[in-house]
């Protein structure tokens, strides 16, 4: 029996550490979880079951004539255990319930378990998502450096990326600040003297906070951990808005 429990152990690890490591999140038996945060924007797309995995649906291809899609979504999830932003994917029941603790808790704000519910295999499984712990300025210091992946490059069998070590420079960044980065900053300038947020504001030549381009976000970051000593003229528009 002990010889069983040892060759049990030792595979219950190998594929544990197979889950690990990758850039998906694996979750195959039943009770295997992950804590992470879900980041970004999710990815959206119809797919055909090809026996080995799932296909682009492509309603030009014969082989898809008269099979029905479903759907898949996926997100960008940042686990903590491995310091690295992975991908994970799901039905629309699962996104389902994604969009559920969403609504009810802010997926900015908690770190949340994700279980499974049902062994590999099995067409009745199901997950669970739970809040674990509310992500304080160090969690959100740690994701905010890891590096999204492209979902839609990697939903169409494009560049798989990676995840970007922790301390390594991120990506040149375009166009508008993320709306959960200007909600990180706005709950920051709350704490502040409305001289100190005028400041801000005129340093960065914003009326709003919303209105920051995302190169701006390290910059703007640096700057709320030591405030400006100049103050700006106040302004008329709400910079919250």
């Amino acid at each position: 029996m002990a010889t069983n429990n040892a060759w049990d152990q030792a595979e219950q690890m190998a594929e544990k550490h197979a889950s690990q490591g990758g850039l998906f999140v694996k979750l195959a038996n039943d009770g295997d979880s992950v804590i992470g945060a879900f980041c970004g924007e999710p990815c959206a797309r119809e797919v055909v079951w090809n026996g080995e995995r799932y296909d682009p649906y492509d309603p030009d291809n014969d082989a898809h004539t008269g099979v029905k899609p479903a759907s898949r979504f996926s997100m960008n999830f940042f686990a903590p255990a491995e310091s690295a932003m992975k991908v994970i994917e799901g039905s629309r029941a699962w996104f389902t319930d994604v969009l559920k603790v969403r609504k009810k808790y802010g997926l900015d704000k908690f770190l949340f378990e994700i279980e499974r519910h049902g062994a590999a295999g099995d067409t009745k499984t199901s997950y669970s998502i739970l809040p674990d712990a509310k992500i304080d300025e160090a969690m959100a210091a740690r994701i905010a450096e890891a590096e999204l992946h492209d979902l839609d490059a990697i939903a169409n069998g494009g560049a798989q990326g990676g995840s970007k070590p922790a301390g390594k420079p991120a990506a040149a960044k375009t166009g508008p600040i993320d709306p959960r980065v200007a909600g990180e900053l706005v709950a920051k300038l709350k704490s502040l003297q409305r001289t100190d947020v005028d400041s801000f504001l005129a340093h960065f030549g914003v009326q709003r906070v919303r209105d920051l381009k995302a190169s701006d976000e390290d910059a703007a970051r640096a700057w709320l951990t030591k405030p400006a000593a100049e103050t700006g003229a106040p302004v008329d528009v709400d910079p919250f808005a």
